[in-house]
């Protein structure tokens, strides 16, 4: 029996051998195939996690984002960034890091003396780490970002970057200066309503929907990432939850259907996750507070005859639910103290406005902007204003805000996944840096930079 066994293996090895010499090749091994070569995000500015969790006690007509919790992977809140700003949760979304990493740390960028006017972090090469565009386009993917904070410049297939200037017909000369030849031409021939709601900075949602069904149909990128801003103006305008907020609501949920009808027009749905989020949540306010005020009092800030500053020890920058403070001199040791002085004690008093204090290091452990010396939280009810003239507090301009720190329940963004690959479940402990090195396993990507971590999203096989 042992010399039968060694005469047989002996001819398979020898037959093995023959076979190599000859070059033929050996049976292909089955592979599983990727379930997933299309990703669409749509960010839903301001969209609160309340209105696909418990729409019917609002009156929501979404039935695109009810079969989407239905019957795709949902959250109760995912965790925003630090502040939970637009521009900040965006790079935030795209990049899987904070904001301290990415470098987008607020939405206006940092200018103290007011030369920029006011401009916002709009260029993609102020992100300091890879996007997933980026990944996408390393790797010979199609990556399409249409109206995606911090994407003017971005290495895209095809781009239509949010910026505006002047808030008059100009922006549109510049917008389509920036974005991808032809791409604005091609979707005004084929929407008719599209021109007359493409009118930054105000753009309608369903203007923004126009172009992405058309790169959806014609272009079927790997990668498309759309911001939809409209609920965001709306819930700051009447509050969340108020008529023009559920109208914003309803509308977007209109807008993602038609992309999920788009993707099925190309072909491409059987190979799509469609994920839906937002940046942050948002909170009601009544009064404004502006801290600054303190500072020229304190020979911290100079002002001219007409209140623009001429030099600064310490300035401050941000809105809404936050303020940043910045020592010009690191080494002045007298200005940080003065800082504390002031401030510090504010936050015991219920009626300052101001909630918290954070230090430096605190800043830095919550991925905030390393470069700022204090940061500061408004209080219930209150938002924190830039500025160093006029009264410390006076009623609010807006009805609702965000800015605030992103443990607060209220600031929780959105987070839902959907497409036939996407098993049905809930996404626990989600954060907003997480989302981009989910994405990039499906598509094969690599984010060497990011902090959040893939989520253990369970996939099956779609349907032929």
């Amino acid at each position: 029996m042992n010399l039968f066994r060694s005469v047989f293996f002996a001819a398979l090895i020898l037959c093995a051998a023959v076979l190599d010499a000859q070059n033929v090749p050996s049976p292909p091994a089955t592979l599983p195939q990727p379930a997933i070569g299309h990703v669409i995000i749509v960010s839903v500015d301001g969209l609160m996690p309340a209105t696909y969790v418990s729409p019917d006690a609002h009156g929501l007509k979404i039935p695109t984002l009810r079969e989407m919790v239905r019957n795709g992977a949902w959250s109760e809140g995912a965790r925003s960034v630090f502040p939970t700003l637009t521009y900040p949760a965006h790079a935030s979304i795209a990049t899987g890091t904070n904001p301290g990493t990415h470098g987008i740390v607020s939405n206006i960028a940092w200018d103290p003396l007011n030369k920029n006017q006011t401009g916002w972090r709009w260029y993609a090469e102020d992100i300091r780490v890879p996007t997933l565009w980026d990944a996408a386009v390393g790797r010979d993917l199609a990556a399409a970002l249409v109206w995606w904070p911090a994407t003017v410049g971005a290495r895209a297939t095809v781009l239509v970057p949010e910026i505006w200037r002047s808030g008059t017909a100009e922006d549109l000369k510049l917008i389509r200066a920036l974005s991808t030849p032809g791409i604005l031409d091609a979707v005004a021939a084929r929407f008719p309503n599209f021109s007359s709601g493409f009118t930054p900075p105000a753009v309608k949602d369903e203007s923004l929907g126009d172009i992405a069904v058309h790169l959806i149909e014609t272009q079927r990128p790997n990668l498309l990432m759309v911001h939809l801003p409209q609920v965001d103006h709306a819930q700051h305008t009447a509050g969340p939850f108020s008529q023009p907020a559920l109208t914003a609501v309803e509308n977007a949920d209109r807008q993602i259907g038609r992309l999920i009808q788009a993707a099925k027009n190309a072909g491409t749905w059987n190979e799509t996750a469609l994920v839906v989020v937002s940046d942050h949540g948002f909170a009601r306010i009544s009064r404004s507070v502006k801290p600054g005020v303190l500072l020229p009092k304190k020979g911290l800030v100079t002002l001219d005859s007409r209140g623009r500053m001429t030099n600064w020890k310490a300035a401050m920058a941000g809105s809404g639910g936050y303020l940043y403070v910045y020592v010009k001199d690191a080494e002045d040791r007298e200005t940080r103290r003065a800082l504390l002085e002031i401030f510090l004690p504010l936050a015991n008093d219920p009626a300052s406005g101001i909630r918290r204090v954070y230090k430096q290091e605190e800043i830095r452990a919550k991925g905030g902007d390393p470069l700022a010396y204090l940061a500061l939280e408004g209080a219930d009810g209150f938002e924190l204003a830039d500025g160093y003239r006029g009264s410390y507090i006076s009623n609010a301009a807006f009805a609702a805000t965000h800015g605030y720190d992103p443990e607060r329940p209220e600031m929780l963004a959105s987070f839902v996944i959907f497409g036939p690959a996407i098993a049905t479940g809930k996404i626990e402990h989600a954060r907003l840096i997480d989302v981009a090195p989910t994405i990039a396993r499906w598509l094969g990507l690599k984010l060497d930079k990011a902090e959040g971590t893939a989520l253990p999203i369970i996939l099956r096989a779609p349907e032929r």
